[in-house]
């Protein structure tokens, strides 16, 4: 999809085309995506939320050095750091209570309209509040999601009675309802973000959350913050490629760059089996790297230069051989469920917003009073002592949520984002090389089929399945995907021609929209 007036791309056509009509109203990027971030967290529920948090990079005319924003939030200040995780999995468990950090996303959309954006919140607000009180058709992706957290859901009276109002999840082309949402989000609209993080509504998720046993307090909602951050970034082949530094996960990609650039990863065909051998042995060397150091630099300093290191990288590429080496643990969960907008507007201005409950439905916890499902970012926390990831009270785990921004000359020439938790690093650097290395166009670069090394096993696309027997000869061992892997979205520009267009993933319900 192209255009040269303005161009969107989302995980939901109903959050694309709620951005474009901004946009044509006369409204900017930012308030565009935050529009559109706002009706994914009604339409996309199994992804995203108001209970969930968001992550966002940002540059003016598309001729600024982006700035980021941090919108994750902390754990309970009152969270024992020992004895409520589960030893076998060094993590907390998806569906436990412990899981919920105090979500972000809220504070986070408020502050970037406030400092970006034309809209008030009560404007920008408006189309989610009308999906939810409303109702809106839920679509194939969706309802296949939310089918998967059915038992989560019923575990819980806020989880049966706002998400399963039938028994059972629904089918494709249902319309659901939510009114109970619909009402926090009007508070929302019209008290602003205090009104989530204090008062009536932050009283009723507290209530709820330390029903469930939690240690939540109404000093961790009330005092939550998110944070703008400076983004890091990594030459590769010419372009500057913008992540949100730690406690995300942004810096492994730019670690995959690097050390993809000198395995000569460029010069693979993506249908041969070594590219795919490259990618996996380039996964589980810069994953070991983010699973070792990652975490919340409020709680000690993260060595984010180790990620950026060049030469560094060249040396750890030089330890990919012809045959896979076994991989290390690496402590997280398999998954993720997450919600993407990439905006772009007629003066350049461009946004990568991305938000998350993590899994499917987060915790799976539901505040009956107020229709907020928890996310369940806490699992994102290790049990081992002494690492700067372990679980700490106040603390911030290492986050999967990454925005993506590629710019050129000091001109934005993408923005874009991946979904899937920690496949995300490796998708990303995988639209990078085939936008820079192959000449391919957003969509292209996002339809290829993909491959995704988790935990020494390297899972295939049905599309990949015929390289299965020469991947499995140099050692890896090698399974079908259960499901499509991942998800992207992303919009590009040319400078010249004055073009944007737009790229959504089929493997989501996806849509990108230009003018």
């Amino acid at each position: 999809m192209s255009g040269r007036d303005c161009a969107v791309a989302s995980s939901h056509p109903l959050a694309s085309a709620a951005a474009l009509r901004v946009l044509t109203a006369g409204g900017n990027a930012i308030d565009a995506a935050v529009v559109a971030t706002a009706v994914l967290a009604v339409v996309e529920p199994q992804s995203t939320g108001i209970g969930g948090d968001c992550f966002a990079l940002i540059s003016r005319n598309g001729t600024t050095p982006p700035i980021g924003y941090n919108g994750s939030g902390r754990s309970p200040k009152a969270l024992p750091a020992t004895g409520i995780g589960d030893p076998a999995l060094n993590r907390i468990a998806e569906t436990s209570v412990h899981s919920v950090t105090v979500p972000g996303v809220v504070e986070g959309l408020a502050r970037l309209l406030a400092d970006h954006g034309t809209l008030s919140l009560a404007e920008a607000l408006q189309p989610a509040i009308r999906y939810a009180e409303e109702g809106y058709p839920v679509y194939q992706k969706v309802a296949f999601e939310w089918a998967g957290a059915e038992a989560k859901l019923k575990s819980n009276e806020g989880g049966r009675d706002i998400y399963l109002p039938l028994g059972r999840p629904p089918v494709p082309g249902e319309v659901i309802r939510c009114p109970t949402l619909g009402r926090t989000l009007r508070a929302i609209a019209e008290g602003g973000p205090d009104a989530f993080y204090s008062g009536a509504v932050a009283d009723s998720m507290v209530a709820f959350l330390r029903d469930q046993g939690g240690h939540h307090a109404a000093e961790d909602f009330a005092s939550h913050r998110g944070t703008y951050v400076e983004p890091v970034s990594l030459d590769y082949h010419g372009c500057d490629v913008w992540q949100i530094p730690p406690n995300g996960q942004g810096v492994t990609t730019l670690l995959m760059l690097a050390i993809l650039d000198a395995a000569g990863f460029a010069d693979e065909p993506p249908e041969g089996a070594r590219y795919h051998h490259l990618l996996a042995e380039a996964t589980r060397l810069a994953f070991e790297e983010r699973n070792r150091t990652i975490g919340d630099p409020d709680h000690g300093a993260i060595a984010v230069e180790r990620f950026l290191d060049t030469a560094r990288a060249a040396g750890i590429a030089a330890s990919i051989g012809d045959l896979s080496r076994p991989a290390t643990r690496a402590d997280n969960p398999a998954r993720g469920d997450t919600a993407y907008v990439a905006v772009i507007d007629g003066e350049r201005n461009a946004v990568s917003l991305i938000s998350s409950l993590f899994e499917n439905f987060g915790c799976g916890l539901v505040d009956a009073g107020t229709g907020v499902a928890f996310h369940c970012r806490g699992i994102g926390f290790t049990l081992t002592p002494d690492h700067p990831n372990t679980l700490a009270p106040g603390k911030r785990p290492l986050h999967t949520i990454i925005p993506g921004m590629v710019s050129r000359d000091g001109k934005v020439i993408a923005a874009f984002g991946v979904t899937g938790g920690p496949f995300q690093p490796i998708g990303q650097a995988r639209i990078i090389s085939a936008l820079l290395d192959r000449g391919l166009d957003i969509q292209a670069a996002i339809d290829e089929p993909r491959s995704f090394f988790r935990d020494g096993t390297l899972f295939l696309e049905p599309r990949l399945a015929d390289l299965g027997p020469a991947l499995a000869e140099a050692g890896h061992t090698v399974a079908p995907a259960e499901q499509a892997v991942g998800g992207a979205h992303g919009i590009t520009v040319d400078w010249e021609t004055g073009v944007l267009t737009g790229g959504s993933d089929a493997r989501k319900d996806g849509c990108a929209l230009a003018l």
